[in-house]
């Protein structure tokens, strides 16, 4: 046996140990109370995750706005149906995807269908890993300030990060329990302003915030309809689409901006336990696909 194969086979078996360690942990949060955020609930997340990005009319309903399956994604947070609306809007499209916050910095989306081969650039203030692959890319800094030329994104996708723009602290967020003295809440149209310049002819911003009734919780705002429509003004754009989901009896399900509109954010770092229906963070999220004229 060559060193390159024996190199190879040993690639094999860490990997396959990984993937062991991750199903265990999927199983144990499956068989528990499930409790959001606990021993496997990562792990469980993600399983799912893989299972219905996989599933062409599941996700051809995330496309569509369509109704989903009753319980869906029941106990897990809003990702659950964020990644699966965005990931849908990117089917068919080409050139570079910005990542704004980096939440597609993650193995088991890389690897997708929908984003493996595309050419990724990373934009965010921090973030927890690294992979070393020429079409993926990173700079560390404000999104409200992006040091890029004008039109250089095909696609730009922005999922719960600017709910936190205005509320962060040398790169990182401030407190979950401790509001930033400091704070610009209105600062996230900047934002949207720098998106709409970097992005070109016929980009797309595919934008996900949390959505109710307005609340500061220091570290974050939740987006109400006078927000969402602030945003869509300032892109100055065509809406896409624009899509509603709500953690309600217990799963996520299709909704409306109007029976959202008076839900409330939950905050566990106030609480400091969870509800009996596993609602792990927002009760309802907006999804905007916005596109450059």
């Amino acid at each position: 046996m060559t060193v390159t194969e024996m190199i190879g086979r040993i690639k094999t078996v860490l990997t396959s140990n990984k993937n062991q360690e991750r199903n265990d942990a999927a199983d144990r949060f499956a068989r528990g109370p499930k409790i959001p955020f606990s021993d496997g609930y990562t792990e469980f997340k993600e399983k799912l995750l893989t299972q219905v990005l996989a599933d062409p009319g599941l996700m051809h309903t995330f496309r569509a706005g369509g109704p989903i399956p009753p319980g869906f994604g029941a106990r897990l947070d809003e990702r659950i149906v964020e990644y699966p609306w965005v990931l849908s809007r990117l089917s068919g499209s080409q050139g570079l995807i910005l990542d704004a916050g980096s939440t597609f910095n993650k193995p088991a989306l890389l690897s997708t269908e929908f984003l493996n081969g595309r050419r990724i650039l990373v934009y965010t203030l921090e973030t927890d890993w690294i992979r070393y692959d020429p079409r993926v890319s990173y700079i560390f800094g404000d999104l409200r300030q992006m040091i890029l030329r004008d039109g250089v994104a095909a696609t730009i996708a922005c999922i719960s990060t600017l709910e936190h723009v205005g509320f962060t602290y040398e790169y990182k967020t401030y407190s979950k329990r401790k509001p930033w003295p400091h704070a610009q809440p209105q600062s996230y149209l900047d934002a949207i302003r720098e998106f709409r310049r970097v992005l070109g002819p016929g980009g797309h911003l595919l934008l996900t915030v949390p959505f109710g009734a307005y609340e500061d919780h220091g570290w974050l705002q939740q987006f109400d309809a006078a927000m969402v429509e602030k945003v869509k003004a300032t892109f100055a754009g065509e809406t896409c689409a624009e899509t509603y989901y709500r953690y309600v009896d217990g799963g996520w399900t299709t909704s409306s901006a109007p029976d959202c509109a008076g839900l409330s954010y939950f905050n566990v770092h106030e609480t400091g336990a969870f509800e009996e229906d596993g609602l792990a963070a927002a009760r309802a999220v907006c999804c905007l696909d916005l596109r450059v004229g």
